[in-house]
């Protein structure tokens, strides 16, 4: 994404290290995780940049490079890909999460436009993600939430698979006229419950 506004040479270098450590730590995730697996994260995770318009005291305006990272959650089960992407979609079903997006041939489902309110299946959304909050109430508990959830199963070393899962997304509050979005940060929950799911599906546990 590009900004039309330029920030000055001295506040630029600051930004470019924040990008390049982000994009390094997300680099340095999908090394670790390759070690395992057979590229099972190639096309999942990693960091994203967005640029926010900063109006000054004076009235002009420039723009911020703001990075996010999406992290991978995984999870090895010992069954085959076909068998572990078929617990997978059984456990869709079982969080109430309709599924939206799939390939079957690249064993990837989820749903990018997956709203909810207070909870995802048996997971309280305020343990699943942090969208902010004030007076100690979670703005996950009381926001509508706008999640996208993407999960891939991919072939392991040792003949199992790995259960792969990422979620992001945005929170609106709806007793309010505001139509600004707060973007919401994984806590990592949902993702491994995901995954323990799959593994009792697999072992009838």
């Amino acid at each position: 994404m590009h900004s039309s506004f330029s920030m000055p040479p001295a506040r630029r270098s600051p930004v470019i290290r924040a990008i390049a450590g982000a994009i390094l730590h997300a680099l340095t995730l999908g090394g670790c995780a390759s070690a395992g697996t057979a590229r099972p994260d190639s096309d999942m995770g990693g960091a994203s940049v967005q640029t926010a318009v900063l109006a000054t005291a004076g009235g002009s305006a420039r723009g911020m490079n703001m990075v996010s990272v999406t992290d991978v959650s995984r999870t090895l089960v010992s069954a085959p890909p076909e068998k572990a992407f078929q617990a997978l979609s059984a456990v869709y079903a079982t969080l109430n999460i309709p599924v939206t997006d799939i390939n079957q041939q690249a064993r990837t489902l989820g749903n990018s436009a997956f709203r909810t309110r207070r909870r995802i299946g048996d997971v309280p959304t305020m343990r699943a993600l942090d969208c902010g909050g004030d007076a100690g109430m979670p703005n996950a508990e009381t926001y509508q939430l706008t999640l996208t959830i993407q999960s891939k199963v991919a072939p392991s070393d040792d003949g199992g698979s790995v259960i792969l899962t990422t979620l992001e997304g945005t929170g609106r509050n709806p007793t309010t006229a505001a139509s600004s979005d707060v973007r919401c940060a994984s806590l990592g929950t949902l993702e491994k419950r995901i995954g323990e799911l799959v593994r009792k599906t697999l072992t009838g546990g």
